[in-house]
């Protein structure tokens, strides 16, 4: 599309949406006065709702494809660790295996960030 082209095409939508807004203000003056309030709080709430999905629609062309995150499993590790140490008081077996559970994930979680810092 050419320049010219575009803008006549914008300053058309803009003097649509401006018909639109007198011909619902205009509505709106010619109701009874004690619904002229419930119209209006209609007619915005209506108008907010719609623009907010517009907005929420991006076009596929300005999204920008995200990489999916690697989560580390170095957290959940000591997560588990600490949990399992403190059962082990209270039910040893399942304490000692979620510690232990835990110990690998830390010890996995470590070989990973070495690795990433490493080849940064």
């Amino acid at each position: 599309m050419e320049p010219n082209a575009a803008n006549a095409d914008e300053v058309r939508s803009e003097e649509q949406v401006e018909h639109l807004v007198t011909d619902i203000s205009r509505i709106i003056r010619a109701a009874q006065p004690e619904k002229r309030a419930g119209l209006k709080e209609l007619a915005e709430t209506l108008l907010h709702e719609e623009v907010a999905t517009i907005a929420d629609e991006a076009p596929e062309a300005q999204r920008a494809p995200q990489r999916p995150r690697r989560m580390n499993p170095l957290a959940p590790g000591i997560l588990l660790m600490i949990l399992g140490l403190g059962l082990m008081l209270i039910i040893p077996l399942i304490g000692v295996t979620l510690a232990v559970i835990g110990l690998i994930l830390v010890v996995w979680g470590g070989v990973i960030s070495g690795l990433r810092k490493g080849a940064a």
